[in-house]
């Protein structure tokens, strides 16, 4: 028997080529999950390292808990693919650090740049809600009625929560049951194709309180209040990563076109909270024809952005291909 042959279900050994390769990857996937409208999880699927992911945080269970109490470092270090998840979560953090402090001055109520920004991302999102809908293929008339029922459903409830005074921006320190839970919530995009966990934090108001905790970090202006807020987040999404890895791929798996159908239809219900005009809780119309177009413009740029990087990598193909993988 050949001893040097590759065992099955053993990650690649870790060297300082492959580990520069993830912290790239990582960098490129912190500054997507930075900006609303752009997935994480759907960069992870350009990037090939989709399916790897997944299968390393739905690893951190019971028996890799058991392999900890009694020591088995190397044995755990292998089951969980560490040294590949510590190269990604390194570059996560610094491409995510980094953009979070760009965008947040971008979308400040004061900022000119606000509306323009908010349009570059309503044209992200739109594009990215038309590659969902490119996934759903429901084999049956039966299914695709259910599809777009979800559909139907998952937009009017979007729409709903996105509407004046049901998700106002958080502007004071929130309780931080709610800080935990909106980090369980927004984790949960990166290892979903096709939605953005900023996104889903700016439906629930907490952007831009969380994105001005780095900044304020950087300034030595942070509290200890923001410094709890922070740590209860990053718990939150620690603990969501975990509890829905294993869930989340297992749904995909079994009910693939409906769970497509039903986040199609969330992202494209929540274009509203998107509106690049907003005095308060009142949507307003532009203030001129020039800033109209200006934002139609760069709203088009986005899209066609986003389609464009999708036909060239064939994201949509790997996509199809990682919800499909059987489940272990």
């Amino acid at each position: 028997m050949n001893q040097n042959a590759p065992q099955p279900n053993t990650p690649p050994q870790a060297s300082l080529r492959d580990a520069a390769r993830h912290a790239g990857c990582g960098l490129v996937m912190g500054a997507a999950d930075a900006i609303p409208g752009v997935s994480g999880g759907t960069v992870a699927l350009v990037l090939g390292i989709y399916r790897r992911l997944v299968a390393a945080i739905s690893h951190f269970d019971m028996t890799s808990l058991r392999m900890l109490l009694t020591r088995r470092w190397r044995e755990l270090a292998q089951r969980i693919d560490l040294f590949f998840l510590l190269a990604l979560g390194c570059g996560i953090a610094v491409g995510l650090g980094t953009f979070i402090l760009l965008i947040h001055e971008l979308i400040e109520p004061e900022s000119p740049a606000r509306p323009y920004t908010y349009a570059v991302f309503f044209g992200a999102i739109t594009a990215s809600s038309w590659l969902v809908m490119k996934l759903i293929d429901a084999p049956t008339k039966g299914s695709q009625a259910i599809c777009w029922a979800l559909g139907i459903v998952g937009a009017a409830a979007a729409f709903a929560m996105t509407g004046p005074q049901v998700f106002p921006n958080v502007e004071q320190t929130p309780p931080l049951w709610f800080t935990f839970c909106c980090g369980m919530i927004a984790i949960c995009a990166m290892i979903l194709p096709g939605i953005s966990g900023s996104y889903l934090l700016l439906i629930l108001g907490m952007y831009r309180y969380l994105s001005g905790i780095p900044k304020a970090l950087l300034k030595g202006e942070a509290t200890g209040a923001d410094l709890v807020q922070f740590v209860v987040f990053a718990l939150g999404c620690a603990i969501g990563l975990i509890t829905f890895s294993k869930f989340l791929r297992w749904l995909l798996h079994r009910f693939e076109p409906q769970t497509m159908a039903l986040m199609c239809g969330f992202m494209i219900g929540a274009l509203r909270a998107l509106w690049p005009w907003r005095e308060g809780d009142a949507f307003v119309a532009p203030p001129s024809t020039g800033a109209l177009l200006g934002c139609v413009a760069l709203a088009l740029i986005a899209a066609v952005a986003v389609c464009g990087a999708d036909y060239l990598t064939g994201a949509n193909n790997k996509i199809d291909e990682a919800v499909h993988e059987p489940v272990e």
